[in-house]
């Protein structure tokens, strides 16, 4: 009786200790993984509720962007697997007051120190060795039926399509635009819930289509960026992006109104065409 005991003692260890060693393993993470925008939920355990943090990852590119909650800041990063560091971050200078820049340095440097994190569902989890520091929300986009689908999803669903993004972001103000052939996009709300979406007119696709036969896709990310007055609050922080396929590149950061020479048709294009889009 004691040996069935100690069998059955010894089984149901092996069985803990494997449910224990599944619940550790985390999927292997890499930039596509998790590219996109995020809204920072919590911090050191605690809610946020008193700032709007937020932080994107670029596509095909070691690049950071976000909001610290006054200030605009950018970087960029290094993921292998589920280990993460972060250099050169940077931001505007602006004055924030005694709260507000409190909570602004805290998340700058939490964000410095994470050195892992984790992926579950659309929630981003930043870890300091074992403990949890931040955590982050994916930004979801609601397509005009409605539907509201992760980022992923919408372009799988779209996987034979062309889509350019222009996102632009200060401290007071967000600008997005999302063009495809079959329709327009736009969007001042930073979580990109509150949408408005449009139809592309026929002519101003073929204006676009012809343009992108113009850009090296392949090489957006190493375009040279003209001025850096974004980097002391000077502009808004600017992206352009483009997706053929299930393929997306993006471009470096660069002053809102100032695009680097190579795009600076294209993107003009597609603010105009957001513009007289709101319009009608």
């Amino acid at each position: 009786m004691k040996i069935l005991f100690s069998l059955f003692t010894i089984l149901l260890l092996a069985d803990s200790c494997n449910t224990n060693k599944s619940t550790m393993e985390t999927k292997s993470l890499n930039q596509n993984s998790i590219s996109g925008d995020y809204i920072i939920t919590e911090m050191n355990d605690k809610t946020i509720t008193d700032a709007a943090l937020k932080i994107s990852f670029e596509g095909n590119s070691n690049n950071i962007n976000g909001f610290g909650g006054c200030n605009s800041f950018f970087g960029t990063y290094t993921l292998q697997n589920n280990s993460i560091s972060f250099s050169d971050i940077a931001s505007s200078k602006k004055y924030c007051g005694k709260e507000l820049g409190a909570t602004e340095t805290n998340f700058f440097s939490t964000l410095k120190t994470s050195n892992k994190i984790e992926l579950i569902d659309n929630s981003l989890v930043f870890y300091n060795d074992n403990t949890k520091v931040l955590k982050a929300e994916r930004i979801t986009i609601a397509e005009p039926n409605k539907k509201v689908q992760t980022r992923e999803n919408h372009i799988s669903s779209n996987s034979n399509g062309t889509f350019i993004t222009y996102k632009a972001l200060s401290r007071s103000a967000f600008e997005y635009v999302q063009i495809s052939k079959s329709g327009i996009t736009v969007s001042q709300d930073r979580t990109l819930q509150a949408l408005e979406s449009y139809a592309c007119k026929p002519q101003d696709w073929e204006a676009l289509s012809i343009m992108l036969k113009e850009i090296d896709i392949e090489n957006l990310d190493k375009l040279k960026v003209p001025i850096d007055k974004r980097l002391y609050d000077g502009a808004a922080h600017a992206t352009l992006s483009i997706i053929k396929g299930d393929v997306e590149m993006m471009s470096p950061s660069f002053d809102h109104g100032t695009p680097p020479k190579k795009i600076e048709e294209l993107v003009n294009k597609v603010l105009s065409m957001g513009e007289n889009a709101s319009r009608n």
